[in-house]
Parts: C-alpha cells; sequence; structure tokens
C-alpha cells in the first residue's frame, strides 16, 4: 500500500502531513514508505527509531539533551577511531 492510500490527501492538513514525511525520507533517503513498515526489516531501523525518539520528546528542552547526547557519542567513537 503506498502512503497515498494510507494517508488520503483530502484536506490540507494530509498533504501538509505527506510534504513534511517527504521531505524527511529526501533527507534520510529512504522512500516515505519506509516510515510505514517494518522497522526490523529495514537496513534503517535506527535512523527511524532516532526520527520516532525525536518526535515523541515531550519539549524542546528534551530534544536539545537527545541531540547533545547523539553528538556526544559520535564525537566520542570519533576520537577512539583516531
Amino acid at each position: 500500500m503506498t502512503v497515498s492510500a494510507m494517508i488520503r490527501p483530502e484536506t490540507p492538513a494530509r498533504r501538509d502531513l505527506i510534504a513534511k514525511l517527504s521531505r524527511i525520507a529526501s533527507v534520510v533517503g529512504v522512500p516515505v514508505d519506509a516510515f510505514f513498515v517494518d522497522p526490523a526489516s529495514m537496513h534503517q531501523a535506527g535512523l527511524i527509531e532516532l526520527i520516532q525518539l525525536w518526535d515523541a520528546a515531550p519539549t524542546e528542552t528534551v530534544r536539545a539533551e537527545i541531540l547533545a547526547g547523539t553528538r556526544a557519542v559520535v564525537a566520542g567513537a570519533a576520537d577512539r577511531s583516531r
């Protein structure tokens, strides 16, 4: 089933949702349909989970903490690989 079939774009809100999902999918390099399949079967499962966690963050402060923590982990991994 395609995204258009799952999210019928009859309303402006639904069209906006499809447009946002399309932009996110473009940035992360996955088809929009990837957000609607079992992530365990996908190579990008971790990325989709990270996006879901970001979306579930209740405040901008929590999102800033997620971003800071992710940056710290990546920086630490980069330092260890040198």
